[in-house]
C-alpha cells in the first residue's frame, strides 16, 4: 500500500503563533493607549488645539475693547491688591508652589466664562491689561483669595487667630470672651506680618467649651523659639490635668497627662505618666513652619500634617480621650481657661514648678472640635500660607 504525507501545523507551532499574536497585539496596544500612544497623542494635539483657539478668542476680545473701548467687551474678574484702599474689593490669585501673585493690572478668567464669537471658555485664564499677556492656569494649582472669600473652613471653628485679622484696638476682632495679657506693654508685638510673645508675659486667655466628642483638629503657623507649650487648656491647681500643645525640635507634642496613651509615641512611664505624646517630625526651633494636629474620637486616631501632608498617624488607648479624666472631659470642663502662650507645670529643663511662658511668633492657629479632612486641611492651607503673603 502507497502512503501519502499528510502535512500540518504541530502543537508547538500552534502555541509559538498565538504567543507571537499575542505580543503584536501588546505592542499595538500600547501604540493605540497610554500618554505616548497613539490615541494619548491624538488627545494632548486635540487639548493644544483647544487651548490655542481659546487664548487667540481672549486676545481678540481684548484686542476690540482697547480699539472700540466697549464695555461690551470686558471679560472675566478685574483683580485688586490687598490694600487698606481696596478692603472691600480686593480680590488676587496666588500660585500654590511659587506663591507668585497677580493683582492690580490683571483680570481672571475663570471656566464658563463667555467670549465673544467663541463660548463658554473651558479653561482658567490671567490677563494683564496692560501688556495683553495671557497666562493659562492649571487647575489645582492655584489660588483665589477675595475680600468676599472665607480664609478657612469655618465648621466646627472654636478659636481663630491669624494676624492678618486681629487688631490689638479691637478685641471683638479676636472672638467672644478673648482677653490679652502683657501685649499692653509692647503693641508693635501685634502686627499683620505675625502676632509676636516675648516669653516672658505675653499670653492670651479665652474659654472652649464646645461639644469635642468627635475629636479636635489644630492648625499651628508660626514660629516656636523655646520648648514651652504655646497652647494649653489648665489650672494652676493640677498640671496633669491638662490638654497641651506643643513644638520643639524633631517633635510636635501633645499631652492629656490623666490616661495613659499606649501609643507608639508615648513618654517614659516611669514617671507614672505615657500621656505625654511626642510625634516625630521635621522641625527645628525657631523655624517658621505649618502643623496640623488631628484628633479623630470615634477611631482613636491621631494624624499630624506638616504642610497639609501627612507626616504619621497612630490608634491610642479610647480611655485617653473618652475616659474619666480623659481628653474629652478637659477640653469640655467649663471651670478653666484656654491659653495661648503660657502654660503651667515644669519649665523646658524639668525645673520649676508654676506659670511659664513660651516665646513664639503666630501668624495662624485654629482649634476646630472635629478632624478635619485631607481636603479641609489643604484648603486652609493654600489660603493660610497665600493670604499671608500677599501684603
Amino acid at each position: 500500500m502507497k502512503r501519502t504525507n499528510e502535512k500540518g501545523i504541530t502543537l508547538i507551532a500552534l502555541v509559538l503563533t498565538i504567543i507571537v499574536l499575542l505580543i503584536l497585539a501588546g505592542v499595538s496596544i500600547s501604540m493605540l493607549t497610554g500618554d505616548n500612544g497613539i490615541l494619548g497623542q491624538a488627545n494632548n494635539a486635540k487639548e493644544q488645539t483647544e487651548i490655542s483657539s481659546e487664548k487667540e478668542a481672549i486676545q481678540l476680545t481684548m484686542i476690540n475693547k482697547e480699539v472700540s473701548n466697549n464695555s461690551k467687551y470686558e471679560i472675566g474678574r478685574k483683580l485688586y491688591k490687598k490694600t487698606l484702599e481696596n478692603s472691600n474689593i480686593w480680590d488676587v490669585i496666588v500660585i500654590n508652589e511659587t506663591q507668585e501673585k497677580y493683582d492690580d493690572g490683571w483680570r481672571y478668567i475663570s471656566k464658563e466664562t463667555e467670549v465673544e464669537n467663541y463660548g463658554k471658555t473651558k479653561y482658567n485664564w490671567l490677563v494683564n491689561e496692560d501688556t495683553g499677556e495671557i497666562i493659562q492656569l492649571e487647575e489645582g494649582k492655584y489660588t483665589e483669595l477675595s475680600y468676599k472669600d472665607e480664609l478657612a473652613v469655618t465648621e466646627g471653628l472654636v478659636f481663630n487667630v491669624d494676624s492678618n485679622n486681629m487688631d490689638n484696638s479691637d478685641l471683638t476682632t479676636w472672638g467672644e470672651g478673648v482677653s490679652l495679657h502683657g501685649f499692653e506693654d509692647n503693641t508693635e508685638e501685634i502686627t499683620n506680618k505675625g502676632l509676636n510673645f516675648d516669653g516672658v508675659d505675653d499670653y492670651v486667655e479665652f474659654k472652649s467649651t464646645a461639644d469635642y466628642s468627635k475629636g479636635f483638629t489644630l492648625s499651628f503657623y508660626g514660629i516656636n523659639y523655646n520648648e514651652g507649650a504655646f497652647l494649653t487648656k489648665q489650672n494652676g491647681v493640677d498640671a496633669r490635668y491638662s490638654c497641651r500643645f506643643y513644638l520643639s525640635k524633631n517633635q510636635f507634642k501633645f499631652n492629656t497627662s490623666k490616661n495613659n496613651a499606649d501609643s507608639k509615641w508615648s513618654g517614659d512611664d516611669s514617671i507614672g505618666n505615657n500621656g505625654f505624646l511626642g510625634i516625630p517630625c521635621s522641625y527645628s526651633l525657631g523655624d517658621k513652619a505649618y502643623f496640623d494636629l488631628t484628633f479623630d474620637a470615634e477611631k482613636n486616631e491621631f494624624k499630624l500634617y506638616k504642610d497639609s501632608k501627612l507626616v504619621d498617624s497612630d490608634k491610642v488607648n479610647p480611655d485617653y480621650w473618652h475616659g474619666e479624666n480623659g481628653g474629652q472631659q478637659i477640653m469640655e470642663e467649663d471651670s478653666i481657661y484656654c491659653y495661648l502662650g503660657r502654660y503651667f507645670g515644669n519649665d523646658a529643663n524639668d525645673e520649676n514648678m508654676g506659670w511659664h511662658f513660651t516665646k513664639i511668633t503666630i501668624y495662624s492657629l485654629r482649634l476646630y472640635n472635629r478632624p478635619l479632612n485631607e481636603n479641609e486641611l489643604k484648603n486652609n492651607y493654600d489660603k493660610t500660607i497665600a493670604a499671608h503673603f500677599l501684603e
